[in-house]
C-alpha cells in the first residue's frame, strides 16, 4: 500500500483590509503593524535542495535570482555540500556562466587535513553571494610541498584567492615529543615566522588575495598532558602563536588572517569533527565548522570583488524601537532599559556603529513624516539621531516603492542596500518586488536583532579608508548639494555656484587602500569591470601608474572620487586601462576634466596616441558611448588579451577598442578648478 505524499505548509497571512493603488497586492495604509500574533504565508513547501534540481533541469540561468535565494534556505551543511555539488558540475557551471548578477572567480584551497567537502560548500556560498566560482584543491596535506615547488596544481589556475587552513598538526607533525613543553614551545614561537615566509612564496607564485585562519588546539592534543602547570604553559605559547598569525595581515600585503574563534561562533561553537572520521578519511574538521568557514570566505571574495553592501534601510516601529508609533505615541516607546527596550537599543548602537565604519543609514517607515522626525530627534533614549540618517521615507506607500526612491537619492544601486524589517509581510513583499535588495530574514526574537544583522558580514570590506568613515558627512554634504541644485535657475550656474577643484595624485602609501577600493567597489562608471588590488597598485607591473582624483568645492571635500590605470604602450602610446568615477559626483563633469587633462598630458609628453577600451556590463552600458563623445574613434573590436583580469557578469570577452590620436583636445569643463593645470598622469 502506498503512503499519500505530505506536503508541509505555513500558515497563512490574513488578508489585508484594503489595497494600495499601486500593487495591488500590497497593504494598505490601515495594515500597519499591530501586536497580534505573526503569521506567514501559504506555500506548499518543497524543500529547497529539491527545487534547485528542478531548476538545474530547467535551466539555472532562467531564474539566478530563484537559485541564489534557494542557496540561502539552506542551513544543513551536508544540504549545502550537495547543493554546492549540483552547481560544481560542467553543466550547471555552463547554464551559469554570463549570467548577470554573478561575477566569475578562481580560488585555490590548501591544507593539512582532508577538505573534500569545502569546495562544494565554498560553491554554494559564494553562487549565494553573487559569484561563480572556479575551485581548485591542492593534495592531501601538501600545503607546503605545492608552494616550495612552485605550484605545479595551483600556478596555471592564476587564483584570485587563494585560502589556507591548518589544523593542530601542522605544527605537532615538527615535534618528536609532544610531552615536551620547551620544544612546542619553540615551535609554536617559530612557526608564524614558517607562514610568513609560506605566504610571501605564496603570493609571489599565484599573486592575488592570501587567506590564512588561525590554528586551533585540539582536545586530544591538549588533554594528553596531565599537570595543570604544563597546560598552562601549552595555552600560553598557543595563545600568542595565533596572535603572531593575526598580525601577519597587517605586516604583507594582499593578506587576510581569519580567526577560528569567530568561525566557531558562527558555527555553533564547534570546531573539530567526529574522530571516526579523522581515523578513516584524515577528515578533522566538522562539518560545521566547515561550513561556516565557506560562509567566511565568500564574504573575503565579495569584498575583494567589491560587492560590500553599502547602506541600511531600516524600519522603526519594533524595530529599531519597541511598540508602534502611531499606536502608542512617542511617550511609550521602548528604547533602553529592561527587555525587549535593551534589545532595540541595542539594534541602533549596531547601527551606529556601521555608520561609523561608512554605512549609510536610511529609514524606510509606515508612518507620518513629521512624527517620525519628531520622535528620531526628541525621543531621550535614541542612540541614533537625525543626522544619522542619509535619507527618509516615512509615508504610507509601499515599501518597495520606498526603497526604490531611496536608492536613487543616495545614487546607490539597488544591490547595494540591505533591508531590515520584523514584519514578515514587508519582507516577503520587498524579495517579491526588488529581489536585488538584500532582505534580511531576522529572528522572531527582537533579542537577536543585532546579532542577527552584524553575523551576516553584508557591509564587510577587506580594510577601512578614510573615505569609509567619513561617509556619513559626505552624504550629509551631497544633501546640501541637491538643495543647492533644486535652487538654483539652471544646472550650468549650481555648476558654477560649487567652486569645485580637481586635485590628480599618482597612488602612494596613503591612497593605495581607496584606488583599490574605488576599483573594486565601482560598478556603474566601470569602463572596463577591471579590478586591481592593493599589491597591484603598490607594486605595478612595468609600464603601469595608478592615479586617483580628489574633488573639493564649497560644501566640503568629497575624497577620492576616481582612479585611473594607465599603461604604456610598446611604441610610445599611452593606454587607459580602466577608469572609474564614484557615482557621488555623477553630472558634474568630473569624467570629461579627468580625459581631458589625460590626453593633454599625453600629448605634452609626446606620446602618438592614447588608446582605451570598453567593456559592457550589466551596470555600466549608460556610458558606452563615453569615449566617442571624448573625441576617440572606434578601432577594430579585439578580444581581452590573455591574463588580464577582467571582470565581467555578461561573460563576453569582445571589447570596444578606441584611439585618440591627440589632434583636437577639448577642455575641461570651466566650473572645474585644477591644482596642476596639466595633471600629475605620466606613462611609466
Amino acid at each position: 500500500m502506498a503512503f499519500p505524499r505530505l506536503v508541509r505548509r505555513r500558515r497563512a497571512f490574513p488578508q489585508p483590509r484594503t489595497r494600495s493603488p499601486e500593487d495591488p497586492r500590497t497593504p494598505g495604509p490601515e495594515d500597519h503593524k499591530t501586536r497580534g500574533p505573526r503569521k506567514e504565508a501559504v506555500t506548499h513547501a518543497v524543500p529547497p535542495l529539491a527545487e534547485l534540481r528542478a531548476l538545474k533541469r530547467e535551466g539555472l540561468a532562467r531564474d539566478p535570482g530563484r537559485t541564489r535565494a534557494l542557496l540561502g534556505e539552506l542551513v544543513d551543511p551536508l544540504d549545502l555540500e550537495a547543493a554546492g555539488a549540483l552547481l560544481s558540475a560542467p553543466t550547471a557551471h555552463e547554464q551559469l556562466s554570463g549570467v548577470p548578477g554573478l561575477t566569475g572567480g578562481r580560488v585555490a584551497l590548501l591544507g593539512s587535513s582532508t577538505l573534500h567537502q569545502l569546495p562544494h560548500l565554498l560553491t554554494a556560498a559564494m553562487v549565494r553571494d553573487g559569484i561563480l566560482p572556479d575551485v581548485r584543491s591542492a593534495g592531501f596535506d601538501q600545503w607546503q610541498w605545492e608552494i616550495m615547488s612552485g605550484a605545479p596544481e595551483l600556478k596555471d589556475h592564476r587564483p584570485d584567492l587563494t585560502a589556507l587552513l591548518l589544523d593542530d598538526h601542522a605544527l605537532y607533525g615538527r615535534i618528536a615529543d609532544p610531552l615536551d613543553i620547551d620544544a612546542v614551545e619553540a615551535a609554536c614561537a617559530a612557526f608564524p615566522g614558517t607562514l610568513r615566509e609560506w605566504t610571501a612564496a605564496c603570493h609571489e607564485l599565484l599573486g592575488g588575495l592570501t587567506v590564512l585562519c588561525t590554528v586551533p588546539l585540539s582536545p586530544l592534543s591538549r588533554d594528553r598532558i596531565v599537570d595543570y602547570r604544563t597546560k598552562a604553559r601549552l595555552d600560553a605559547a598557543w595563545y600568542r602563536m595565533n596572535a603572531e598569525i593575526l598580525d601577519i595581515g597587517g605586516a604583507l600585503p594582499a593578506t587576510v588572517v581569519l580567526s577560528y574563534t569567530g568561525i566557531a561562533a558562527h558555527a555553533g561553537g564547534t570546531v573539530f569533527g567526529s574522530h571516526r572520521m579523522r581515523h578513516i578519511a584524515g577528515q578533522v574538521y566538522a562539518p560545521e565548522f566547515l561550513r561556516a568557514y565557506a560562509d567566511e570566505l565568500s564574504r573575503v571574495a565579495r569584498a575583494q570583488l567589491g560587492g560590500a553592501k553599502k547602506c541600511l534601510v531600516l524600519d522603526l516601529d519594533d524595530t529599531l524601537w519597541g511598540g508602534i508609533l502611531g499606536d502608542d505615541g512617542l511617550a511609550a516607546l521602548r528604547i533602553g532599559g529592561a527587555y525587549p527596550g535593551s534589545a532595540h537599543q541595542e539594534l541602533q548602537e549596531l547601527a551606529r556603529d556601521l555608520a561609523a565604519q561608512g554605512v549609510v543609514l536610511a529609514i524606510a517607515s509606515k508612518n507620518d513624516d513629521d512624527t517620525v522626525r519628531e520622535a528620531v530627534a526628541t525621543h531621550p533614549d535614541m542612540v541614533l539621531s537625525p543626522s544619522s540618517f542619509a535619507a527618509v521615507r516615512a509615508n504610507w506607500a509601499p515599501k518597495p516603492g520606498n526603497v526604490r526612491e531611496l536608492a536613487t537619492e543616495l545614487n546607490l544601486g539597488r544591490d547595494a542596500l540591505v533591508f531590515v524589517d520584523d514584519s514578515p509581510v514587508e519582507r516577503g513583499l520587498m524579495r517579491r518586488a526588488l529581489p536585488e535588495v538584500t532582505t534580511v530574514e531576522l529572528p522572531p526574537d527582537a533579542a537577536g536583532f543585532a546579532a542577527h544583522v552584524a553575523a551576516r558580514g553584508d557591509f564587510g570590506v577587506l580594510a577601512l579608508t578614510g573615505e569609509d568613515r567619513d561617509r556619513a558627512r559626505l552624504y550629509q554634504a551631497g544633501a546640501r548639494r541637491a538643495e543647492a541644485r533644486d535652487n538654483a535657475a539652471d544646472l550650468e550656474e549650481y555648476l558654477q555656484d560649487l567652486g569645485s577643484r580637481l586635485t590628480v595624485e599618482a597612488a602612494g602609501p596613503l591612497n593605495t587602500e581607496r584606488i583599490s577600493q574605488l576599483f573594486g567597489k565601482t560598478n556603474q562608471f566601470n569602463l572596463t569591470g577591471r579590478r586591481f588590488t592593493v599589491d597591484d597598485i603598490a607594486r605595478p607591473a612595468a609600464g603601469a601608474g595608478f592615479y586617483a582624483a580628489r574633488l573639493t568645492d564649497r560644501f566640503g571635500d568629497n575624497g577620492l572620487i576616481a582612479a585611473l590605470a594607465l599603461s604604456a604602450e610598446p611604441r610610445g602610446g599611452w593606454r587607459i586601462d580602466n577608469l572609474v568615477l564614484s557615482c557621488r559626483v555623477f553630472s558634474r563633469g568630473v569624467e570629461d576634466c579627468l580625459v581631458a587633462l589625460l590626453l593633454r598630458a599625453a600629448r605634452r609628453r609626446g606620446a602618438p596616441a592614447v588608446l582605451a577600451a570598453f567593456h559592457p556590463t550589466p551596470k555600466n552600458h549608460r556610458f558606452a558611448d563615453f569615449y566617442l563623445r571624448h573625441g576617440f574613434i572606434e578601432a577594430a573590436s579585439g578580444q581581452v588579451a590573455s591574463g588580464q583580469d577582467v571582470r565581467q557578469d555578461t561573460g563576453q570577452d569582445v571589447r570596444q577598442d578606441f584611439r585618440h590620436d591627440l589632434d583636437d583636445i577639448a577642455d575641461p569643463p570651466r566650473w572645474i578648478g585644477v591644482a596642476e593645470p596639466e595633471g600629475a598622469f605620466h606613462a611609466h
